[in-house]
């Protein structure tokens, strides 16, 4: 096994075993170096020495067993089947030394299929959730697997043809109802349970009922903007442009990210333009716009770190400046970065949440204004991300005088 870096947490064989109580290890070879606890309840053909794949197959995605395959793409969910009694477990392969681990947990679609298995509470980590919350979490995490699933089926079809990307456009456009109303529901019930009206919660319940709610809220957010690219390639998107104020604009997404840069106390400054300057727009879609960049950028900076929104007026056009003191991108990565589900890095992936479609969708908005994104990184520095958008009115007295700030506004 590589040696660990100095700040990592090292965990002994029982203590490993106590929080992944369902993981199996495989060297360099493809064979069984370990398994957990509770997992050799399930796959007792599952010792040390004997070939992985003997004792289990790919169910989801079905490419062979290949060790340097599995540990490039150990940010995919995985779904294997124990071959010999046919119990399927979901979770995710991880790098271990020069082999890879399966980290994960049996499916249960009932409570009785504890019962079923063999197994009992006690047979999983402690910070696993009750088996009403695990059986909710299963519903999200498979609705999460089969759209991204559909989605990259779909991108790879409209590359293809024209006319597949038609199909697959029109296809997510009219699922938006059957996706959204279960999770609605989810929702519901689980904001419902958590102000107690289905009676009061202990501590412990409360905050697995909130893990539910922020999952489904993030998979809730995936699914519209899915569709909101959809729509837009398919051309059904239509811009309500209306003359509005720039400042409204701009503090209404400060307002909107506040609570993402306050958890991790960083400084949000804002250096605006005259209160009275306005424009015409969609304000709705360069908000969204406004709030992916903003949000990005308190993601990839360092807690206690620093971001900002700048407004620059150039003739006649406006320049949305979002920059950040964070981790930044490699010049060779940057013309990557709009590609729809696409992470810059898999390692990144695993550290910092995030579906690939923010900047997708943030790009397609602005092409809709007629506006283009212009992006300068530098990697340990930082980055900035400009919206460049035409005004959309005649030049003013304001719009042809240099840029005036308004303050800087910190968000602590």
């Amino acid at each position: 096994m590589n040696a660990a870096p100095a700040n990592a947490i090292t965990l002994s064989a029982a203590e490993f075993d106590a929080v992944f109580p369902f993981h199996v290890a495989m060297g360099g070879d493809g064979r069984i170096t370990r398994t957990g606890r509770s997992l050799a309840k399930l796959a007792p053909a599952a010792r040390p020495g004997v070939a992985f794949s003997a004792v289990f197959a790919p169910q989801r995605p079905d490419d062979p067993f290949e060790t340097t395959r599995l540990r490039a793409a150990g940010e995919r969910l995985y779904t294997i089947r124990e071959i010999a009694g046919g119990v399927i477990f979901r979770g995710q392969m991880q790098e271990l030394g020069d082999g890879v681990v399966f980290l994960g947990s049996p499916w249960l679609g009932d409570t009785r299929d504890l019962e079923k298995l063999g197994l009992t509470l006690t047979d999983f980590a402690v910070h696993d959730p009750t088996l009403d919350l695990l059986q909710a979490l299963q519903v999200q995490r498979i609705a999460a697997d089969d759209l991204h699933r559909l989605a990259d089926q779909l991108r790879i079809q409209s590359a293809q043809l024209e006319s597949s990307a038609r199909v697959k456009d029109t296809f997510l456009a009219s699922m938006s109802h059957e996706l959204r109303t279960p999770l609605v529901g989810i929702l519901g019930l689980t904001e419902s349970m958590i102000e107690g009206v289905a009676g009061t919660l202990n501590e412990k319940q409360a905050r697995y009922l909130r893990i539910v709610e922020g999952s489904g809220r993030r998979l809730l957010a995936l699914v519209n903007d899915i569709l909101d690219l959809a729509r837009i390639e398919a051309g059904q998107e239509q811009l309500a442009k209306h003359e509005c104020l720039v400042s409204e604009i701009c503090q209404a997404s400060i307002h909107s990210v506040r609570p993402f840069v306050t958890k991790r106390r960083q400084q949000l400054h804002y250096d605006g333009v005259p209160n009275d300057l306005r424009m015409v727009v969609d304000s709705r879609r360069i908000k969204q716009a406004l709030d992916n960049l903003l949000e990005n950028a308190s993601k990839f900076t360092r807690e206690e770190g620093t971001l900002g929104l700048r407004v620059v007026v150039v003739e006649r056009t406006l320049r949305f400046e979002v920059w950040d003191e964070g981790i930044g991108i490699s010049a060779d990565e940057i013309p990557r970065l709009f590609q729809p589900f696409v992470q810059l890095d898999g390692r990144l992936a695993r550290r910092y949440d995030g579906s690939g479609l923010g900047l997708a969708l943030v790009k397609q908005l602005v092409r809709l204004h007629q506006g283009e994104v212009e992006v300068i990184s530098q990697p340990g520095k930082g980055s900035q991300f400009t919206l460049v958008i035409p005004a959309g009115i005649e030049p003013t007295a304001a719009l042809r005088s240099p840029p005036v700030p308004a303050g800087s506004v910190t968000a602590a």
